[in-house]
């Protein structure tokens, strides 16, 4: 069945000339003779720099003022007698001129020339402009009226020392005219999904790649030991001769994801290798090929997921994609699952662009470019004319440069690779020809369009607009066929009012907020121009509305509007059953700073500072405990820091231990005094600086429900230094339940946990007895270090919990209850559930670091017996392999980041600390890595709270 067919990337994109650049210097042309070159012949007419001499060009010119459109207009009265609001006359004329050209228009602001400035609902570029300038000059109040022009700093050529290789991004009459489409903007908010070979980690593209996931169902092609999975790594695509069928020849790996992502979205003004043609917009890599290919059906899927689709087994895609680039065929009909893939993107609004492949021959042959709403591309060669490998005819819907090195490698397309031959090496750079490098600069500017426009922009529009922009071929041109032209992203970019949808509305979303099953439960109908929204065959206004049960909502437009094909237009909810949190529950706050001693006076030696909790923002006057992250800065001598109950007995404990200009922090769980405050003690013979960022808190009352947190003051359950160190690979079990007075079952216990003494680097893993260790860990530590963290983690059947030493030493472990949670199935919200043991639910080892101020995600929600709509978890986060120094922040996934800390780190170091973070959108958690390096981040789940 053609279903089961393997798309190769090879047949349609890589006639290579150069294994990889090197990352300081391109090696000279005379180094390549012999290398995949055919013998030189006569060069094109694009005048090129050699490798060693990359002069910056010129500024490309900017377009006159009067062409740049504006939404802004200065208007100047007269100074007439009778005017009793400048305010309102202004509006007046301006409501008055903008209702002549069917727009609305509203007053902004005056300004300190006298005059004022009106907005009009969408920027009028060239006539629109002047229509409406004319309208308001005709008012008897206006005595001038002018635009209110944007102007920007004059663009440049990008300081990409690679960049003026890249002849098909700014030459003017082979390239596409990118950095006349930069002046418009450079695809930021656009997400452009590759599906491919998966991607490799390069410095020049890494910033702008999002998690994507791996589809390959074959495990023998994927070479990762696995099938479908998180990661969409490029494994390598080499093969030996005769392994991917009889006569196949032997092959190195392309890195074909690598070079078409880079295409796209390289990063610009870095001052590093090249730059992409949409350099802002964001790659989504789905891996789809492997060693021999990829199947439809996988290919299928990959679509299907990148424009927001459900696939089986497969977490939801949380970046939908607003481009599809399938640089990838085979030859063949366009088979029902791929154009049921195919329509169901364009339906949701994702713009699918195919490569038209390098078989010289019909375009019409070859699949996925032969499906219907898909934009076939086709390649020219640095002659402007069809590069002479490049598919043709009727089915070819545009051209963009593919390069052409029969003459010259340097009339290939310049992007990211790597040097590996099979597997991964060094990045590079390389040169490529092939329609596959021709498609990425098409998928680049329907990428930049839809930033420009925005969603109402349909796939049917984007494809509308590159055909009418596209300009003649060049030199022999294409008799053959090729579409409407040569891509001019320029040309493409310089719209106008005529080019915009008219009345196209997307529906702002409905929103829910399920509590507590009472009626605190509601959704929220949004104002949102044009849209009405249906429950049960009535209108409902906007505002909050009462919820309970299944609650099913509909938009619709209203007259003279049209809602934007793919949108989002239905929104269920069934509402949670589960009871009202009750004493002991855990409720979650933005996190807040609440105590930052460097904007006051540093903690003096052996003395206190404490801090508000209770009554500020949204935490109730009476509170139980709070979860809060405590970090110590710029400390003058090794010490500790007790956290308590403001009022009561300082405890024997400790929940942070430092050293002398440490940067440290620990997650802690304390009691809240009774005058709603927390103490934090410095036992140290120096002042040292304290921070807090509070997390959540835990409700008053005296806690009955199973899953319910009870604090106590901070007591020493086990201290080896008593008895003996806890031997290499060993364990050591401690009584919890029916200690120290607590009771005689408890479901979980939140300790701080020490090491002290160690011999050796390793890890400590905190487990409850009774069970198998889980490839987890809760503290991290070095020989001779003093480093605590906090835990939380289930009591055994026994009532004890177990931890396990995994060094090549001995080491003391020392652990400081804090509270419990009560025993039983837990039913009330904000209740705590422990999973089994601590599951690993993210570890980015097994893909790419996290780069400089960036945030990945992992799902938190439907993963591992999470539930749907879990409001937080407790997570252990672990920062390895860091190359700089900085902070790592956990929170919701879609809220704004909060300016706190959860882990610091320097370089080098492996550090870890316990975070209780809520859930966000799509039910994950984000990640952010505040740091001018990279770093894996590791998070081992211990449990989550119930919805409620």
């Amino acid at each position: 069945m053609f279903n089961h067919r393997p798309f190769t990337a090879a047949a349609l994109a890589l006639a290579t000339a150069l294994a990889g650049a090197a990352l300081t210097a391109l090696p000279a042309q005379a180094a390549h003779t012999g290398a995949g070159l055919r013998p030189a012949v006569q060069l094109p007419a694009v005048d090129l720099p050699e490798p060693a001499d990359l002069p910056l060009r010129d500024p490309q010119p900017q377009p006159a003022a009067d062409a740049v459109p504006t939404d802004q207009f200065i208007v100047g009265l007269k100074n007439r007698g009778g005017i009793a609001s400048e305010a309102a006359v202004t509006a007046q004329a301006a409501r008055s001129a903008a209702g002549k050209l069917g727009i609305a228009a509203q007053y902004v602001r005056g300004t300190a020339t006298g005059a004022q400035v009106v907005k009009t609902s969408k920027a009028l570029p060239g006539a629109d402009a002047n229509a409406f300038l004319a309208a308001l000059r005709s008012s008897p109040d206006v005595a001038y009226a002018e635009p209110d022009t944007i102007v920007q700093a004059a663009a440049v050529a990008p300081n990409d020392p690679w960049y003026p290789l890249q002849w098909a991004l700014w030459e003017d009459n082979v390239g596409i005219r990118a950095p006349g489409a930069w002046d418009y903007n450079r695809g930021e908010g656009a997400i452009v999904a590759v599906v491919d070979s998966g991607i490799t980690y390069h410095s020049d593209l890494a910033a702008n790649v999002l998690g994507g996931y791996d589809m390959l169902s074959e495990p023998a092609w994927a070479r990762d030991g696995d099938g479908r999975d998180p990661n969409p790594q490029d494994q390598g695509d080499w093969s030996a001769e005769g392994e991917c069928g009889a006569g196949s020849p032997a092959s190195r790996s392309s890195w074909h994801g690598t070079h078409v992502a880079g295409t796209i979205a390289a990063l610009a003004n870095n001052n590093e290798g090249v730059s992409g043609a949409a350099p802002a917009a964001k790659v989504l890599p789905i891996r789809a090929l492997g060693s021999c290919g990829g199947y439809v059906s996988d290919v299928a899927d990959s679509i299907i997921w990148a424009a927001g689709g459900a696939v089986a087994g497969v977490p939801a895609n949380p970046n939908r994609a607003h481009v599809i680039n399938l640089s990838l065929g085979g030859v063949a009909s366009c088979s029902i699952t791929e154009q049921n893939a195919i329509n169901f993107a364009h339906d949701a609004g994702a713009t699918v662009v195919a490569a038209a492949g390098n078989g010289a021959r019909p375009a019409a042959d070859v699949t996925p470019a032969n499906c219907q709403h898909t934009i076939a591309v086709a390649a020219s060669g640095p002659d402007g004319a069809r590069a002479s490998y490049s598919n043709f005819g009727a089915a070819v819907d545009i051209t963009a440069p593919g390069g052409d090195m029969d003459a010259d490698y340097r009339y290939g397309i310049l992007s990211t690779s790597n040097y590996g031959s099979t597997v991964r090496d060094a990045e590079a750079y390389e040169y490529v020809e092939g329609t596959s490098t021709a498609a990425p600069f098409v998928s680049a500017v329907a990428a930049m369009l839809m930033s420009e426009v925005g969603s109402t922009y349909t796939p049917d529009m984007v494809e509308a607009r590159l055909k009418a922009t596209a300009r003649p071929l060049l030199g022999s041109g294409c008799p053959v066929g090729c579409g409407a032209g040569l891509l001019d992203a320029a040309k493409a970019l310089a719209l106008t009012s005529a080019d915009l949808p008219a009345n196209t509305v997307i529906p702002a979303a409905v929103t829910f907020s399920d509590k507590d099953g009472t009626a605190d439960d509601t959704f929220t109908v949004p104002e949102s121009q044009g849209v009405e929204y249906v429950r049960d065959g009535n209108v409902l206004p906007a505002g909050p509305h009462a919820g309970a049960g299944n609650v099913s909502i509909f938009a619709r437009s209203l007259p003279g509007y049209t809602l934007m094909a793919g949108a989002t237009a239905q929104w269920f909810h069934t509402y949670a059953t589960t009871s009202a949190p009750v004493a002991g529950s855990l409720i979650t706050v933005t996190p807040f700073r609440a105590l930052d001693t460097r904007t006051s006076s540093i903690v003096a030696k052996d003395s206190t500072v404490s801090f508000q909790v209770a009554g500020r923002n949204g935490i109730p006057a009476k509170v139980s405990a709070v979860v809060f992250n405590l970090t110590v800065a710029e400390a003058r001598s090794f010490g500790f820091v007790t956290a308590y109950a403001s009022g009561t007995q300082r405890p024997d404990a400790s929940n942070l231990n430092f050293d002398k200009g440490q940067i440290v922090a620990n997650s802690v769980t304390v009691p809240v005094g009774a005058d709603g405050k927390v103490t934090l003690f410095n036992r140290s013979a120096g002042a040292t600086h304290l921070i807090a960022d509070i997390s959540g808190y835990y409700r008053e009352g005296i806690p009955t429900a199973a899953g319910a947190f009870q604090p106590i003051a901070p007591k020493r359950f086990l201290d080896t230094r008593s008895t003996t160190a806890v031997a290499p690979d060993t364990a050591r079990a401690f009584q919890v339940a029916g200690a120290n007075g607590l009771p005689a079952t408890v479901s979980a216990v939140v300790l701080n946990l020490t090491v002290a003494e160690a011999k050796s680097f390793g890890f400590v893993t905190a487990y409850p007895t009774g069970v198998n260790r889980p490839d987890a860990s809760n503290i991290n530590f070095a020989a001779g270090q003093i480093i605590p963290n906090s835990v939380t983690v289930p009591v055994g059947p026994d009532g004890k919990v177990m931890l396990y030493n995994r060094s090549n030493g001995a080491t003391h472990l020392i652990a400081d209850v804090s509270g419990y949670y009560l025993s039983g199935t837990p039913t009330a919200g904000g209740t705590f559930q422990p999973l089994p043991a601590p599951t690993r639910f993210l570890d980015t080892r097994s893909g790419y670091p996290v780069s400089p101020d960036q945030a990945t995600s992992f799902q938190a929600a439907r993963e591992h017996g999470v539930p749907e709509g879990a409001p937080a978890m407790v997570l252990n986060l672990t920062v390895a392999q860091a190359t700089s120094n900085g902070f790592a922040t956990a929170y919701p996934m879609a809220a704004t980041r909060p300016d706190i800390s959860s882990v610091n780190f320097d370089k080098g170091q492996i550090v870890a600390n316990s975070v209780t973070t809520p859930i966000g959108q799509f039910g994950r958690v984000a990640l952010f890595n505040r740091s001018a390096g990279s770093t894996h981040l590791i998070a081992d789940v211990s449990g989550y709270f119930l919805p409620g």
